[in-house]
């Protein structure tokens, strides 16, 4: 591992005392001309990683040029989740929707359960997907949010549950009761109309916002 700027120049101090050589006078424009050079040079190897991602056969690729193309690939998309997200924290706010942390964690020990029996852990499982557990948390916050706001406007009849069981007996495990399917069918319609609400809720929302975009992806 390469030392750092203090480092470095500490370094240097010794080995001027352990070899005797003459001390330089600050003074001197030269060496503090140098001195400038070598920190500069230092400086712009230890971050050469913020503006340089990779370097072929001696030519570097910008991180600016890796940036722009992901902007031009999916930057619409990216910006209209980011915006979603605002709106519904800012409405969260609004009408006082909190998702505390015990929720989350809950939901990521069923998660956890569920992928054991896969013989799958959740860092396995989040390394696949190229997600951290901060995204996973990030996610969950925001289902969990939504949920919360909308569950007054979602309702699941015993008729719809019903309704269900007769028209997909067939996607269901032979010889499965009402009784015992019944509450992950309530699951599955309460998905289904959430995400129906959901839709008409967030354009609701972005209708009433005050939105400005500075910048515009093809």
């Amino acid at each position: 591992m390469g030392l750092d700027v203090w480092e470095h120049a500490y370094y240097l101090k010794y080995q001027l005392i352990k070899f005797k050589i003459p001390k330089i006078s600050l003074k001197n424009k030269t060496f503090k001309t140098v001195a400038i050079i070598l920190f500069i040079g230092t400086l712009l190897v230890l971050t050469k990683s913020l503006f340089v991602a990779a370097i072929v056969n001696g030519i570097p690729i910008s991180r600016v040029k890796v940036v722009k193309e992901l902007e031009r690939q999916g930057g619409t998309n990216v910006l209209n989740t980011l915006i979603d997200r605002a709106l519904i924290f800012q409405e969260a706010r609004r009408v006082g929707v909190k998702v505390s942390d015990a929720a989350i964690n809950t939901q990521i020990a069923s998660i956890e359960e569920t992928l054991k029996g896969q013989n799958l852990t959740l860092e396995e499982a989040l390394a696949a997907r190229g997600q951290k557990k901060e995204d996973l948390i990030d996610q969950i916050r925001i289902q969990k949010t939504v949920e919360a706001i909308l569950a007054q406007k979602i309702n699941v009849s015993e008729e719809d549950i019903s309704k269900y069981f007769e028209e997909n007996k067939e996607l269901l495990d032979e010889g499965a009761k009402l009784e015992d399917v019944k509450e992950d069918i309530r699951g599955q319609l309460f998905q289904q109309k959430l995400n129906e609400e959901y839709g008409k809720w967030i354009e609701g929302l972005k209708a009433k916002a005050k939105i400005y975009y500075l910048v515009r992806y093809i």
